[in-house]
């Protein structure tokens, strides 16, 4: 168990905290997560006029149609920085919520060390890149196996175009992925956990209603499709509460983004994967599969490296 820096004039307490149960405490109300999430939904309304606002000027600057900037901005390097970058303003977002709600530093959200700690990041990677590789080898092997192109139809891109999207994909991918971590399991699941005396209660509601609000968020997809980014939101807050942060469940998000995407450029395929509303019963099984296998090898580090669900004290 890592222990809280003691606060001056008090006694350090060795009563360890769920991730989920963070912000419940003396000062905690029943009002204050509503506060919080009423300050983010401002920012979020901010946040889609100010995208309508950039989609405007992108289509009078290229002079194209409303399907046509559709397509581009499902196509071109920068319609998917865009995107990145306006799902990666989930971060702040979820800041504004911690501040506005409890007055605490964005560190809260991070991990109950009150920090983002880059040495879990590292030791989390190994385990879930091997996984998701080897889990995209067997999808795709199972796809040409169906007489499907392993990665989707498409055209390959142009040399200079292709290399501008993995640059993009690369680099701001895992900062779409935080921005959806922190938003989904970081002060949603918090927000909820406050509301539940029990940890485990806690836990559960907001491991189950996040993980069907991210899903429901992609959109409209088939059963399989909704099941499958549920499972993997269920094993994003298995993550977080058993390595007591949001690193994991980051790194998780981030590599399988990046892994499906990067070949999916180089076949040309991006848009396609993208707007992707079904998913084939076989390939969810096996995506599933590699999600439980990462929980597994992730779980067994943090309890070797003794990041356990309760990781610090009060």
């Amino acid at each position: 168990m890592i222990e809280a820096p003691a606060v001056p004039g008090t006694a350090p307490s060795c009563s360890p905290v769920a991730y989920t149960a963070a912000l419940r405490g003396p000062a905690n109300r029943w009002w204050r997560p509503l506060v919080g999430t009423a300050a983010l939904a401002g920012g979020l309304l901010l946040a889609v006029l100010l995208t309508g606002a950039g989609y405007g000027a992108a289509a009078l600057l290229s002079g194209l149609d409303g399907a046509a900037l559709e397509q581009a901005l499902s196509s071109a390097w920068w319609g998917l920085l865009l995107s990145n970058l306006v799902l990666a303003a989930g971060v702040p977002l979820a800041w504004l919520a911690l501040v506005a709600g409890y007055g605490r530093g964005p560190g809260a959200l991070a991990s109950t060390a009150s920090r983002w700690r880059w040495g879990w990041v590292l030791r989390a990677l190994p385990p879930v890149l091997a996984v998701t590789v080897l889990g995209a080898l067997a999808m795709a092997a199972a796809e040409a196996l169906a007489g499907r192109a392993p990665f989707g139809e498409g055209s390959a891109p142009a040399a200079r175009q292709a290399v501008a999207l993995l640059a993009v994909v690369v680099l701001t991918t895992p900062l779409q992925a935080a921005g959806e971590e922190f938003l989904f399991r970081g002060w949603l699941a918090q927000a909820l956990g406050s509301w539940c005396a029990r940890p485990v209660v806690g836990a559960v509601l907001a491991a189950v209603v996040s993980a069907a609000l991210f899903s429901a968020a992609h959109g409209a997809q088939d059963p399989w499709l909704f099941a499958d980014r549920f499972a993997f939101g269920l094993v994003a807050s298995w993550l977080v509460h058993r390595t007591g942060g949001l690193e994991a469940a980051v790194v998780l998000h981030a590599v399988g983004n990046v892994v499906l995407m990067v070949p999916a450029v180089l076949t040309g395929a991006l848009a396609r994967s993208l707007e992707a509303g079904s998913a084939p019963p076989p390939l969810v099984a096996l995506d599933v599969a590699a999600l439980l296998a990462v929980a597994v090898l992730v779980d067994r580090k943090a309890r070797a490296r003794g990041t356990g669900a309760a990781t610090v004290a009060r």
